[in-house]
């Protein structure tokens, strides 16, 4: 049934879009009803991103309206202006200077790479989609005359979502909750890329600033990005900045219980889930399976570890060199259903938390409260920060630097040590990261914009 409070929830990514971006919209989405909330969905149609996930759509309740805007992803374009330039850029990097002690020199990025690099770092600015902005904003003027919402929520990245919100918000005149999944400037990927190009780098921060003094309610997952914002902007006041965490779904772990087997059973499998090629240098993690591996009859009967998701291959040399082709394997992207069954089939859970260069991770993986609901050991490789502290407040967690070999060593002894004995994590601090909580707590945010009672006062 329709509330009758309507919220309109703008988020470019959005299922049939995989990943861990689309899945906190697609949640609050799935709940809101539950808190007098009717929620509309504005998104991009057909969106060019390397992975679907068609099951997600399970999640969209019956009814709800999703209304996707047709966009030009120049990352498409370029995937067919490569094939294109391949040939020339062969010819451009066959040859190498031969009197580098190596005997071989770095590969000079090819003219597809460089005209790619110039179109990303001075036009697609703050990101490729802001092409989606245009026709976004028009769309969403007729969406909010047909579906009149009270409210407008906006999520990133990518970051010029939140431009359109700033638009559609002046435009129809209703609060706004500006949602940042990750933070925008002072995120390291973006620092880079301004580095060499003021303008656009002053150009982002003018728009952060606008998108932050505009909002109603600024939103952050962790409380270390909610203080940088807090002291950046002396403008804002602390209680226009609230933490909402990411969280798991105790609804899609239903499968793994009478679904396929994916790991083999009897043996000790390590596995972990998401972009870990990405997160932190791995040779540390690898080495040390390998001397285990030599050392320790257990692990040279049972050890395996199992990758879950992207896969880019910088490791396959060294894994190859250690002689662990049969110890790491690769499983690829697969479906979030699926990849939940190979960590509810494991032993000891792997997670590898990015390290900001100050030294304090800001942030808790997304993928780590599902870590927390399966209630299993988990091996933390990370420096000290927000995924160290909500570890160790869970009871779950084994915090090693991604760089100790020996103490990953021994990390993977105990838990082989102990792999009989079940986990205890403190349940209580675990159910605080249920997505129907974390839903609640944004419709409370709803009610207080518009001044309407929250689900929580009528009941009393």
């Amino acid at each position: 049934m329709k509330a009758e409070k309507t919220a309109l929830l703008m988020a470019y990514r959005f299922p049939p879009q995989g990943g861990g971006g689309s899945l906190r919209t697609l949640k609050f989405t799935k709940y809101l009803r539950e808190f007098g909330w009717e929620p509309v969905v504005h998104t991009a149609r057909d969106p060019f991103w390397p992975v679907t996930d068609e099951t997600l759509l399970h999640d969209v309740p019956e009814g709800v309206h999703v209304y996707r805007t047709r966009t030009f992803e120049f990352e498409r374009l370029e995937q067919r202006l490569a094939t294109i330039f391949k040939r020339h850029d062969k010819r451009g990097t066959s040859r190498q200077p031969v009197d580098r002690p190596s005997g071989k020199a770095p590969r000079r990025p090819g003219l597809s790479e460089t005209l790619r690099a110039q179109v990303h770092r001075r036009l697609l600015v703050p990101d490729p989609q802001i092409a989606w902005l245009p026709g976004a904003f028009l769309h969403g003027l007729k969406i909010a005359r047909r579906e009149a919402p009270r409210v407008l929520y906006t999520s990133s990245p990518p970051n010029s979502t939140q431009l359109l919100g700033a638009l559609l918000a002046a435009a129809v005149r209703k609060p706004w909750v500006a949602d940042f999944r990750d933070p925008w400037t002072d995120g390291m990927r973006r620092r880079q890329a301004y580095a060499g190009n003021r303008l656009r780098g002053a150009c982002e921060r003018a728009a952060e600033r606008l998108v932050v003094r505009r909002a109603d309610r600024i939103l952050v997952t962790a409380e270390p990005l909610r203080a940088r914002f807090l002291a950046k902007y002396p403008f804002l006041a602390p209680e226009r900045v609230v933490v909402l965490t990411n969280g798991y779904d105790p609804a899609d772990f239903t499968a793994c219980t009478g679904g396929a087997r994916e790991l083999e059973s009897e043996r000790f499998h390590l596995t972990g889930a998401g972009n870990i090629e990405a997160m932190f240098d791995a040779r540390p993690l690898l080495r040390a399976v390998a001397e285990l591996t030599a050392e320790h009859p257990g692990f040279r009967a049972d050890l395996l570890v199992n990758l879950v998701g992207a896969k880019k291959g910088q490791y396959d040399a060294d894994i190859q060199a250690l002689g662990l082709t049969d110890r790491v394997r690769y499983v690829g992207w697969v479906p979030h259903a699926q990849s939940l069954r190979y960590l509810h089939q494991s032993d000891v859970l792997l997670m590898c938390a990015i390290t900001q260069p100050s030294g304090q991770g800001e942030k808790f993986p997304a993928k780590g409260f599902e870590y927390l609901y399966l209630r299993k050991p988990v091996l933390c490789l990370s420096a000290p920060g927000v995924t160290t502290e909500l570890l160790a407040r869970s009871g779950l967690g084994t915090v090693v630097d991604p760089a100790d070999l020996a103490g990953i060593k021994a990390a993977l002894r105990t838990f082989y040590e102990r792999r009989h004995q079940p986990a205890r994590g403190d349940a209580a601090f675990i159910a605080r990261f249920d997505r129907r909580c974390l839903t609640e707590k944004l419709a409370g945010i709803f009610d207080e914009l518009v001044g309407a009672p929250s689900r929580a006062s009528v009941a009393a």
